[in-house]
């Protein structure tokens, strides 16, 4: 072999090997970022949940405490309007309105909110009761019911994968796909889009049969 193909052989295998170990480098950052993001959600849910609890656990205050108090509770104005400006609280009246809140619920990780607008297909119920019943005990311990234990975990998932901010929200089409079931299609966005059910509670965020296939197959793929 020539002296010359050697060297272009030797250069070859450099190359395929500084790319190899670049891509593996690169991998290892990416795991660990969502490792980190994952973690970070988590103690966001767990501390925004904790907050939550305290405020349902405290007397409801006079006029007059609530002006005495009006500079201990002025930390809270930071947080509450960094999140106003990315969502919104829009009631449920209408399907884009539980979007809206949806969405500013599980950014707060508000689970409390979530599965109030929450409705699972009946077509799904059967498949989440056996997810949770199958979770290790210590987790099914951290909540009281299914559709407790559903929601929290759906708020995890989307504080990890957040929805766009509210006026892109606002830009969500409707399309009727059944009696009372309305889907949200984002513009330029080739997915299934988020379905709604009208309730006599108002409009509902519809747990499909097919996006709880889809978390289960998620959660069974190992972690990477």
């Amino acid at each position: 072999m020539s002296p010359l193909k050697t060297s272009l052989i030797v250069a070859v295998v450099s190359v395929v090997v500084t790319a190899c170990g670049l891509h593996c480098s690169h991998q290892g950052r990416v795991r660990e970022a969502r490792h980190l993001r994952s973690q970070n959600n988590r103690m966001r849910l767990e501390a925004n949940q904790r907050v939550m609890a305290r405020q349902a656990a405290a007397p409801s205050p006079t006029s007059s405490e609530s002006v005495a108090a009006g500079s201990a509770s002025a930390p809270l104005a930071v947080p509450v309007a960094r999140m106003a400006e990315y969502y919104r609280n829009e009631g449920n009246a209408t399907p884009l309105a539980t979007l809206q809140t949806f969405a500013w619920a599980c950014d707060r990780g508000d689970t409390e909110t979530v599965q109030r607008l929450l409705f699972v297909e009946e077509a799904a119920r059967p498949k989440v009761e056996a997810f949770v019943a199958a979770l290790p005990e210590n987790v099914r311990a951290q909540w009281k019911t299914v559709d407790e234990t559903v929601a929290a975990m759906l708020t995890e998932s989307v504080m990890a994968r957040p929805f766009p901010r509210h006026d892109i929200l606002a830009t969500a089409t409707p399309e009727e796909v059944g009696t009372g079931r309305i889907r949200l299609r984002m513009p330029n966005v080739p997915r299934d889009g988020t379905e709604y059910q009208q309730t006599a509670e108002g409009w509902k965020y519809v747990l499909t049969e097919k996006v709880v296939d889809a978390y289960i197959k998620q959660s069974q793929r190992p972690a990477q």
